[in-house]
């Protein structure tokens, strides 16, 4: 609310129509429709609003990282992707352990993939030979007695 003063003898010199009115907060004498303009009141808000909205994206940033969770194994905060990953419900299945980072989940993954490669190569391989615990010992119906 703009206030804006004058003395009596001002008035009664140039008239209520001269610059013989002073605002408040600014300097110099004004016409009284000029002391109550206020052409910078939208440049200002918008100022202000702009200022505002930075700290609120600030304030929220800061948030979020607070809440962003920590990997159990590593101690690394989770990339966004990974937090996603997580927490998404279409992902959140494949996601695994979700106490682990992406690179602890890629190195918990790839061990498993190493993991079931031995496995399928021992399998494939022949066995090997077994030694006979007693040699001269013949199975069967009929066998040399010593």
């Amino acid at each position: 609310m703009p206030v804006v003063v004058t003395t009596l003898e001002q008035l009664q010199e140039h008239g209520a129509g001269a610059a013989v009115w002073r605002r408040l907060g600014r300097t110099g004498e004004q016409t009284l429709t000029a002391a109550l303009d206020n052409p910078d009141g939208h440049a200002l808000y918008r100022a202000q609003e702009a200022r505002a909205d930075a700290a609120d994206q600030q304030r929220r940033a800061a948030q979020r990282e607070a809440e962003r969770p920590v990997c159990k194994r590593c101690g690394r905060k989770f990339t966004d992707e990974r937090w996603e990953e997580i927490t998404v419900h279409r992902t959140a299945v494949r996601a695994g352990d979700k106490s682990v980072c992406g690179p602890c989940r890629a190195d918990d993954v790839a061990r498993k993939e190493a993991a079931a490669e031995a496995a399928r190569l021992e399998a494939a391989a022949p066995p090997e030979p077994q030694d006979d615990p007693e040699p001269d010992r013949v199975r069967g119906w009929f066998r040399r007695r010593t």
